[in-house]
């Protein structure tokens, strides 16, 4: 098996794997170097940054520009570097552009980027960290996505709603969390 890599619109979960790690680290630093004057910061976002849990097999990784005004010569950078542009609006949000990597069929990677100031950059952190400081949450988050696999194994839309709900409730309570924290300051 490999250690990365998913058909196109299925839902295949796999354990986690520590090398997905190095995997990030080292598209990070190809990203870096090829959109450094536009990087005001990057992220590993999603299941794989999440140790313990069950994941699709694909990195993500959150991209945030200085200047989104810059996008059209970001796509040109991307693309001439393998990276497939697959539009902007994503799950209904606005100013988060998707790119791909890997064959038209297997997908290996998914750069979101985004402007510096756009909620997601934030809240897509805030899920991540309160997972991994949250066993608990993490194990729930872990069967959720078993029983959505089950139930939608051939629709990878169906299961991305179905998980939507408990993103959610993990983000405010994330954010209340945050809250909390920074008044007690």
């Amino acid at each position: 098996m490999r250690d990365i890599g998913l058909e196109r619109g299925t839902v295949i979960l796999v354990p986690h794997n520590p090398k997905w790690r190095l995997i990030y680290e080292e598209e990070f630093k190809f990203l870096y170097k090829i959109l450094e004057d536009y990087i005001a910061g990057i992220s590993h976002i999603g299941s794989t940054a999440i140790p313990g849990i069950v994941v699709k097999p694909i990195i993500d990784i959150a991209i945030v520009v200085k200047y989104i005004s810059k996008i059209g010569k970001i796509i040109e950078i991307m693309e001439t570097h393998g990276y497939i542009y697959r539009g902007e609006i994503l799950l209904g949000i606005p100013d988060r552009y998707l790119f791909v990597k890997g064959t038209e069929n297997i997908r290996t990677h998914h750069i979101h980027l985004m402007p510096i100031t756009h909620p997601q950059w934030e809240t897509q952190q805030l899920f991540r960290d309160y997972l991994i400081s949250h066993p608990e949450s993490a194990k729930e988050y872990h069967n959720l996505k078993l029983e959505l696999k089950q139930h939608y194994p051939n629709d990878r839309e169906r299961y991305l709603e179905g998980k939507s709900s408990f993103i959610l409730n993990i983000i405010e309570t994330a954010k209340k969390g945050t809250k909390q924290y920074k008044n007690k300051k």
